[in-house]
């Protein structure tokens, strides 16, 4: 196999490059002199690179049983070393936990 005249750093400036490229893809890649196809799999690689490094909130449901007969039941939420407890009962208050912590994430 062929040793590439750029290393990975040059291959992702190149990609970041062509972003911002007002011209065709055949002009970009003549005035970089490269192919299209070097172009496309070094695209694709990058973005696959940066789908895997995703990061997510981890969120633990635990199943209560809640009935009209004990409608105190609480739903705990533990961020790092800290603990939010709200009582089921409040819906959106629970919703606006839930926004607000996907937005930190």
């Amino acid at each position: 196999m062929k040793k590439s005249m750029f290393s990975i750093q040059q291959w992702e400036e190149i990609v970041n490059q062509y972003q911002y490229f007002n011209g065709t893809i055949n002009q970009f890649c003549q005035t970089k002199g490269i192919t299209k196809a070097q172009l496309y799999y070094y695209r694709k690689k990058f973005n696959n690179q940066n789908q895997d490094s995703t990061e997510f909130c981890q969120v633990t449901l635990e199943s209560t049983k809640v009935t009209k007969f004990y409608p105190d039941t609480n739903v705990t939420f533990e961020i790092g070393e800290n603990t939010i407890t709200v009582p089921s009962i409040e819906k959106d208050l629970i919703i606006e936990i839930i926004k607000e912590l996907a937005a930190l994430c």
